[in-house]
């Protein structure tokens, strides 16, 4: 495993998380969903904004299940009532269920944030934004939410950071270079937690902002969610889960049987989070092993299964 090139990092404004209760409702949906609006930036209900919104809603899901992965971006209008559109679906769905999600996303959005110029969801398998402002236009912005498991480990702090560590910092490069920009992982560690995991950034990223992206959640990871058995950074740009569960389509893409030997000193200067608690679902039995093959690395080991997204 070639290990990121640093994890010290300087404080980037998506990390501020203090200020967004001010600036976001966060609204918990069922199932691992979650939406943020913004508390200002109105629109009314008969404007042109309104109807740049609809135009998006019937474009945008078709567009998105019609790209190879499964993402659309998408401009509306002009200014003032400019609207800015994203989604992507996650990398194990299609494209049909994808088309749909999206749909579905637009009508909770209209529903959940009312007359509301900028909002997000994020489901398990897809997430949609859109805003008057453009997001679009930048590569470093990323509003994280997140979200953790209330369960702690029971393995010593010192073990914890290090399976997260190798479990993101594995991930990172494999998920950064493949089509879509995402990758899936099982850890299995002599007597240490079985942890599987996730990793997806936007496709339209090039693969060194896609790893910047998973570098800032890799800092925010160890530092929020260290001691907890899953959690997830939901963002705009790159997004992250883990759990002790299998929770993704298919086999894991990659698996990992040796911890990283140590931590590297991480930047712990950020503005304190609010991370908001997620059910615990019934544990699941592990998915089959498939078939894997093996590369040695200079560090832990990893094992994965052919061709990635």
């Amino acid at each position: 495993m070639k290990f990121l090139p640093s994890v010290h990092l300087p404080c980037h404004p998506w990390m501020a998380m203090v200020i967004l209760p001010l600036l976001l409702l966060l609204v918990p949906l069922a199932a691992a969903q979650w939406s943020s609006c913004s508390k200002s930036d109105d629109y009314k209900s008969n404007s042109t904004y309104v109807a740049n919104l609809s135009l998006l809603s019937s474009t945008l899901p078709k567009k998105a299940a019609s790209s190879t992965t499964l993402f659309a971006t998408s401009i509306m209008g002009n200014f003032p009532d400019i609207v800015y559109a994203l989604t992507l679906c996650r990398g194990d769905s299609n494209a049909s269920a994808c088309e749909s999600r999206v749909t579905t996303a637009f009508q909770d959005l209209l529903r959940l944030c009312p007359y509301k110029k900028n909002a997000a969801v994020y489901y398990d398998p897809c997430m949609l934004k859109f805003s008057n402002k453009n997001f679009l236009a930048t590569t470093t912005v990323n509003d994280p939410l997140f979200i953790v498991n209330t369960k702690n480990f029971t393995t010593n702090a010192d073990i914890t950071q290090r399976l997260l560590f190798t479990l993101i910092n594995s991930m990172a490069q494999l998920a950064a270079n493949s089509l879509r920009r995402f990758t899936t992982s099982r850890l299995d560690v002599g007597s240490s937690p079985t942890l599987y995991c996730l990793m997806q950034c936007m496709p339209d990223l090039i693969p060194h902002d896609c790893e910047s992206c998973f570098q800032d959640i890799l800092n925010s990871t160890l530092e929020y969610l260290g001691g907890k058995q899953g959690g997830r950074v939901l963002g705009t740009r790159c997004y992250m889960r883990y759990e002790m569960y299998p929770f993704f389509q298919g086999d894991p893409k990659l698996r990992i049987i040796n911890l990283a030997p140590h931590v590297p000193t991480i930047n712990n200067t950020t503005t304190p989070a609010t991370v908001y608690p997620q059910s615990q679902p019934p544990d699941a039995a592990p998915p089959p092993e498939g078939k894997v093959t093996v590369q040695e690395h200079n560090g832990p080991t990893t094992r994965w299964n052919g061709d990635c997204c």
